[in-house]
């Protein structure tokens, strides 16, 4: 028997026999506190990843063509997924993910055992072909030397899809490993983003066909509960769904509360409680102006409902690609792309292009004007895509313009290049906390206060919207992901500061 199961055993046993409460990690002061948290989180992922390996012997042990004799089946259970998903108590997604994870780690080591075997025997060695390792071969490797963890890779897994179309085994085999190294500091949802991005970017023919699919599959649905209330739920293509989308966020904005209900820190009357009260008013007042949309149809005035302009939907497309014809474009706050034939569509019933001018002076105001325009914000929420701090997913229309440069401290100025877009929450955090960003040329790189990071290290700021759309000459001479990184600036040059507070 192998030393590592009954170690791996121990160490469990070890765990459900410890009383651990929140109690426990009071007495740790912050930096002690957050350790904990890294070091459960590293436990956590080697197990995971010990985990998929274990469960990839399962699947082999429970395939089709051992039948009733099958380790799933003689374990009362119709297949792998569903005896892991009992044996893990897991939800059947994460079931699915672990032997999906685990069947890939299996199959690469499969194919590199066999290639091994042909090598190394001299009466086939240079005579058979040779066994090329599955496509996602990087990918499994990466879990199984720990590089990645088992939620990302499925992550990246599901952001790619299968081979097909432009996005053959061989082409996502060849860009694998570089989006691997992208995504081994990002969650797993960033991962997926980024997946699903790059496969956008080689396969436009993939995202017609899955623009088709998911104008088949969308459907709107409604049910009488017994108890009166009428109930729905629907799933709409991006198009539709972000036109939804925009008017529930405007609906359903923060902003949309009596000064008197928003959030009071500390307050014993107008604190949590207070403002989840509110919160679940908006959404009440959501679900009426809904009914006053569908009843009036299109002569409804949204001003008179919504208090603000109109809810709209902006479709971002690249020069080049209307010009040859080839690549495709993308809806404002939403990660997939649309082809081409949409973005036409969309320009004939109205749609304003956007362009940006190589100096940006058209839309630059510098000291004249302390605010930022509706135009300019326009051009930041396109050029952005939504938030730009490194961990937040809030879209363009819950943000404000921030000056990198402060107006008044730095003498800043109302210009696109020294502006970013930043949700209501990170805008606070930035100015009260002494959070700082620099720009070098047109990368925008977040500076920690010391007292979060004291070697203040730059963190570099992504933006939401693909490179390939906003670049203005030609997608193709971008690098593709992994090819090149950005140099961040020197952390020692910046400059200490004192947070500028801002009211909530």
């Amino acid at each position: 028997m192998p030393d590592f199961p009954p170690d791996l055993a121990d160490i469990a046993r070890r765990l459900i026999g410890r009383k651990v409460s929140t109690g426990t990690f009071v007495p740790l002061d912050d930096a002690a506190l957050l350790a904990a948290v890294e070091e459960l989180t590293v436990l956590r992922h080697e197990v995971e990843r010990c985990q998929a390996i274990a469960v990839a012997e399962v699947a082999r042990r429970s395939r089709v063509p051992f039948g009733v004799r099958g380790l799933a089946q003689r374990s009362g259970h119709a297949g792998t997924g569903q005896l892991v998903q009992s044996i893990t108590r897991s939800s059947k997604r994460e079931a699915v993910a672990l032997v999906r994870v685990g069947q890939m780690i299996a199959e690469t080591d499969a194919a590199a055992a066999l290639e091994a075997q042909r090598r190394a025997d001299p009466l086939v060695a240079g005579t058979a072909p040779e066994s090329p390792p599955p496509w996602f071969a990087a990918l499994g490797t990466a879990v199984a030397d720990g590089i990645v963890t088992v939620e990302v890779a499925a992550a990246i897994r599901s952001g790619l899809g299968e081979p097909g179309g432009d996005a053959d085994e061989a082409t996502l085999a060849a860009m694998l490993p570089a989006l691997v190294e992208d995504c081994r500091s990002l969650h797993a949802d960033a991962a997926r983003r980024a997946a699903r991005q790059t496969r956008d970017r080689i396969d436009a023919a993939g995202v017609v066909a899955r623009t088709e699919r998911q104008r088949h599959g969308q459907f709107w649905r409604l049910w009488l509960r017994p108890d009166g209330m009428v109930r729905g739920e629907f799933e709409l293509e991006p198009q539709g769904g972000m036109l939804v989308k925009a008017v529930f966020d405007q609906l359903t904005h923060p902003r949309r509360l009596d000064a008197k209900t928003r959030r009071g820190f500390g307050d014993p009357v107008l604190g949590d409680a207070n403002y989840a009260d509110a919160r679940a008013t908006r959404e009440r007042d959501a679900a009426e102006a809904l009914v006053h949309l569908l009843r009036a149809g299109a002569s409804v005035d949204p001003g008179r409902l919504l208090d603000e302009r109109k809810p709209s939907v902006r479709v971002v497309v690249n020069a080049h690609a209307l010009a040859t014809g080839e690549g495709t474009g993308m809806i404002e706050g939403h990660p997939d792309r649309i082809p081409l034939a949409d973005v036409h569509t969309g320009l004939c019933q109205g749609h304003l292009p956007l362009k940006f001018s190589d100096d940006g002076a058209c839309l630059d105001l510098g000291r004249d004007e302390r605010l930022f325009t509706e135009r300019q914000k326009i051009a930041l929420a396109v050029r952005d895509g939504g938030c730009m701090d490194p961990d937040c997913t809030r879209p363009p229309s819950w943000t404000e313009a921030h000056h990198i440069d402060h107006w008044h401290r730095d003498g800043g100025r109302t210009d696109l290049a020294d502006g970013i877009l930043l949700c209501r929450g990170d805008h606070l955090r930035y100015h009260n906390q002494g959070w700082e960003v620099r720009r070098e040329g047109a990368q925008y790189w977040l500076i920690p206060p010391a007292g979060v990071d004291p070697a203040r290290t730059p963190r570099l700021m992504r933006s939401k919207t693909p490179s390939d759309i906003l670049n203005p000459v030609d997608p193709a001479l971008l690098p593709m992901p992994g090819a090149s990184k950005p140099s961040p600036p020197d952390a020692a040059a910046t400059r200490e500061r004192e947070p500028a507070l801002l009211a909530g």
